[in-house]
């Protein structure tokens, strides 16, 4: 029995070697979503390389990282420029309206904008997680992405949930600024990341 806690793949093993890597995986995508414009290539190779760790393919997770980094690198970009403008349109007309309005009028239209932003964001849910195989055009991944939200509409909820997550917590709670960039840094970046993908691959059977 005590040979069995020494073996490679008993299963406390596993787990903390999963966990370890999931915080390398946080710790790289942290980083390379310093500069911002990178977030959205940095997520889609988090997702990429959080397919791997599940399909048992990964051959290290920095080096999967830099390279589901590097591929497709102008198409990720684009893609994510299209998500930074969608999300600044949504943030602004909040903005706006929480500002210069008030009322009941004002508590309608906001709760109008707000419901559209989601449903926006639902269509776009499958965007960043499946770009890193893909090699379909933006513009096809976009229609790709909004297909699979239809078929599957709490799944795509799910994924906008779990990515807005950290957004909303230093929106909300006064001490967030303090522990937020510090968690999903050390864990819940990577960790999204995986479970963003576990819930697409059950859902799509993906192999």
């Amino acid at each position: 029995m005590a040979g069995g806690i020494f073996r490679q793949d008993n299963p406390y093993n596993t787990v903390m070697s999963r966990i370890g890597d999931i915080a390398m995986l946080s710790v790289a995508w942290f980083v390379c979503s310093i500069p911002v414009v990178t977030l959205g290539v940095s997520t889609a190779a988090a997702c990429e390389v959080a397919r791997e760790m599940q399909e048992d393919r990964d051959n290290g997770i920095f080096r999967g990282f830099w390279r589901a980094l590097k591929r497709r690198f102008g198409t990720g970009m684009l893609l994510s420029l299209v998500l930074g403008v969608l999300i600044a349109l949504g943030a602004f007309d909040l903005w706006w309206i929480s500002r210069s309005m008030s009322g009941d009028n004002a508590s309608i239209l906001y709760g109008v904008t707000l419901a559209v932003f989601i449903i926006v964001a639902m269509l776009f849910a499958f965007v960043l997680p499946l770009s890193g195989r893909s090699k379909l055009s933006a513009w096809e991944q976009i229609k790709q992405s909004a297909k699979l939200a239809m078929m599957k509409p709490f799944v795509a909820i799910a994924i906008v949930a779990l990515n807005i997550l950290p957004v909303l917590l230093l929106a909300t709670v006064p001490s967030a600024v303090a522990w937020v960039p510090l968690v999903w840094c050390i864990f819940a970046g990577g960790g999204t990341a995986w479970v963003d993908m576990l819930m697409i691959r059950r859902a799509f059977a993906l192999e």
